[in-house]
Formats: C-alpha cells, sequence, structure tokens
C-alpha cells in the first residue's frame, strides 16, 4: 500500500488513483454482491368478472338445449301448490310483452338432474317463472321487464338453496354462471344471482361433469 508525506494534500486525480488502486487490490470495505433486476410485473386486467379460472370446461361442439330433458336423469317429486297468490315477489303472468329465458343446470356426481316439468304453472296461475319440461329453462314471461333471482325462483319451487345445500342434494354446492359461452365461478350468495335471458346458471354437487355442453340458444328457438 502507498504511504504519503505528512502535510501534503494529493492532487484529485492522485486520490482517485489511488482509490482505484486500492479497490484492485482488495483494499477497504467488501465489495457488495450485484443486485438482479425483477422481472416486470404485469398487472392483471381489471374489472373482468370472466377472468377466474374454473374446472369446468364446455364441449367443442354446440347442441340444442331441447336434447338437455332426455340428457337429464328425474329427480324431483312434481311441484304442488294450488292457488295464485304471490310468491316472493313472483305474481301470475298477466301476459307475454316481455318473454326471455334463463337455464338452471343441476350436476350430482356429473349427472345432469331434470327440474319438475310444471314449476310455477297450476290450473289458477302461470306464475311469472316457470318451466315446460325437464331441460331447466326458466320461463320468465311479464308485462313489463323484470328482473328475478335465483333465490326468487327457488322460493317458489319450495326448495332450499344455498352454498351448504341446494334442492335437498348434500353440499357443498359450487355454482357458475356461463354468458357468451364463458364460465365464471359464484363466489357470493346464490340466492342473489340474477336471472336472464340466454344466461346459464350451473351448480354442481360432488365430482364435475367431464365437460359441460354448450348450448346452441339460437337453434333451440328460445
Amino acid at each position: 500500500m502507498s504511504s504519503f508525506p505528512s502535510g501534503r494534500t494529493l492532487p484529485a486525480a492522485a486520490v482517485v488513483a489511488t482509490l482505484v488502486s486500492l479497490a484492485a487490490c482488495g483494499g477497504g470495505s467488501s465489495s457488495p454482491a450485484p443486485i438482479s433486476a425483477s422481472p416486470p410485473v404485469t398487472p392483471t386486467p381489471p374489472g373482468d368478472p370472466l377472468l377466474p379460472q374454473t374446472e369446468l370446461t364446455l364441449a367443442t361442439e354446440h347442441s340444442s338445449i331441447a336434447s338437455a330433458d332426455a340428457a337429464s336423469q328425474p329427480n324431483w317429486p312434481a311441484w304442488n301448490h294450488a292457488g295464485g297468490d304471490a310468491i316472493d315477489g313472483i305474481g301470475c303472468a298477466r301476459n307475454e310483452n316481455y318473454h326471455v329465458h334463463a337455464l338452471l343446470s343441476i350436476y350430482r356426481n356429473g349427472v345432469r338432474l331434470a327440474l319438475p316439468s310444471s314449476v310455477g304453472r297450476n290450473n289458477s296461475c302461470n306464475y311469472e317463472i316457470h318451466t315446460h319440461d325437464g331441460t331447466g329453462v326458466l320461463h320468465i314471461e311479464t308485462d313489463v321487464p323484470k328482473t328475478f333471482t335465483l333465490g326468487q325462483f327457488f322460493a317458489l319451487w319450495g326448495q332450499r338453496l344455498s352454498a351448504a345445500t341446494i334442492a335437498g342434494l348434500p353440499g357443498p354446492a359450487k355454482y357458475y354462471v356461463i354468458e357468451n359461452e364463458k364460465i365464471a365461478p359464484v363466489t357470493g350468495d346464490p340466492a342473489a344471482i340474477p336471472l336472464a335471458g340466454h344466461k346459464e346458471i350451473v351448480v354442481v354437487v360432488g365430482t364435475p361433469p367431464a365437460v359441460l355442453p354448450r348450448y346452441d340458444w339460437a337453434a333451440s328457438g328460445l
């Protein structure tokens, strides 16, 4: 190491040269380890409810919703309700000025279950939400546009609905919605799921189906 005579001031260039020499010789404190740059973070696009991935997939080919009737297994007794009093805000249909269709598909261990064919229909009343067959198509027929929920339909049906159980099936139950051929899981209260035209609500209890039908609403005449 170089020594400097006392009482003398080194020029700036000499100071720099000396420091470089010390660093090359390992003098002074040890050099810090190099810091590797972190990879850039790609932000998640906000506001898209269809981003979460699910365990369900749609078939590659389309099928008619009418085919769901034969493919579904009967499970519940016929709906039995007399009279036409309003049930949880659902009254008798006055006319069909507003007529849309939603779809409810309930699977137990991969098997689709058929809804009763006349939920919401009796000799006194065709309720504003009702079924015609075992497909699970929910006919919403009102005098003016109205928005109903899945919980209201279950109140009309007289069956329980929650994350723990659905219509007497042992839970837990998982809920999904399919719109525009995209599947999204439901994480909130299933009773609050709104019913809407060409919207499918899928409920899975136990083992999920290997693949879900990709229904063609237009070809089904709905």
